[in-house]
């Protein structure tokens, strides 16, 4: 098994032994901390599961700040899927309450947001941690994934009624075109590989006229702008 250590450079790393019995000094970066080492020591090799002493000795922290915030590891799993899902569902939130554009603009950002992660080394190695057969397994994994499903889809389907409304999507089905688009991304997405750009420019622009054309929007004058300029969508990053 291997034991993780140096989380950050010029940290003075505890003894394992250290780390469970140190005195409490849990402060409000305690939470932030443990979640760090989480991350560090799951990303690396290892065989078997990570203990809860091993993340300790690698944030630094004592048991009782551990137990402070988190009532078990399976619950610190879950804060890992729950901190990566929430910040998703709000910057696609803010698509949605910013309302730029109309409803066929709002849908090209919130595909390309939900491929920026590709460009974002940290981002993309949280969420290999959270979709490993370790943090899958922890109690309610199934139930918080659903859950962060579902935040996320709510502001596609805010953006689908809107353009069902307005005529830009004359063939939506808001709640179940926002669950099949979802799956699609995700599904799109388990075929690429960090920097090869060009396969990323055809998934989105393939996902954005597939999307295009199942709500109608080919029909439509700003669908069919959009279908010619799908390998434009906005991920973050200039192609």
């Amino acid at each position: 098994m291997t034991i993780c250590t140096n989380l950050r450079p010029g940290r003075t790393t505890p003894s394992l032994e250290s780390a469970i019995v140190q005195p409490d000094t849990a402060n409000d970066d305690d939470r932030g901390c443990i979640i760090d080492a989480a991350y560090s020591c799951l990303s690396q090799p290892h065989s078997g599961p990570i203990p809860v002493a091993a993340i300790l000795q690698r944030a630094g922290v004592s048991t009782r700040a551990f137990y402070r915030h988190f009532e078990s590891k399976d619950e610190l799993f879950l804060a890992l899927l729950r901190q990566e899902s929430d910040a998703l569902a709000d910057r696609l939130d803010r698509i949605v309450d910013e309302g730029a554009g109309d409803p066929v603009d709002q849908l090209k950002a919130w595909i390309g947001q939900m491929f920026g992660w590709m460009h974002d080394a940290e981002l993309r190695m949280h969420l290999t941690v959270i979709d490993s057969d370790e943090v899958r397994t922890a109690k309610g994994y199934r139930e918080t994934r659903e859950r962060a499903h579902a935040d996320r889809e709510r502001s596609l389907v805010e953006i689908l009624r809107r353009g069902r409304a307005d005529g830009s999507f004359p063939l939506a089905d808001p709640d179940h075109d926002a669950v099949a688009i979802s799956a699609v991304i995700s599904r799109e997405m388990i075929s690429l590989s960090p920097g090869d750009e060009e396969r990323l420019r055809r998934s989105l622009a393939w996902v954005l006229e597939f999307s295009l054309r199942a709500l109608g929007a080919e029909r439509t004058t700003a669908g069919q702008r959009l279908v010619r300029g799908a390998s434009t969508v906005d991920t973050g990053k200039s192609f």
